[in-house]
């Protein structure tokens, strides 16, 4: 079974971004999830049991240009007009 799913929210000058992809098969629950939140924090999540392979957290803060490139490419694709 594949499973995909994504979520943006624009709120007035804020920006949050969520995309997640997984299925479930062979190997388990397996998943890619990264999230950016309007405060400019980055998370990502990586679950794979591949060979036994444990999940892979990350957390970082990016700059506030990388944000403002993040949500215009996100504007100009009008992938949120998709999602409405």
């Amino acid at each position: 079974m594949r499973t995909n799913a994504g979520l943006i929210f624009v709120m007035s000058n804020d920006f949050y971004l969520r995309y997640y992809v997984g299925h479930k098969g062979k190997f388990g629950h397996e998943f890619l999830e990264f999230e950016f939140r309007p405060d400019g924090k980055l998370r990502y999540a990586n679950n794979s049991n591949y060979k036994n392979d444990t999940m892979i957290r990350k957390e970082a803060y990016v700059h506030k240009a990388v944000m403002e490139e993040l949500r215009r490419i996100i504007q100009d694709s009008e992938v949120s007009l998709i999602l409405s």
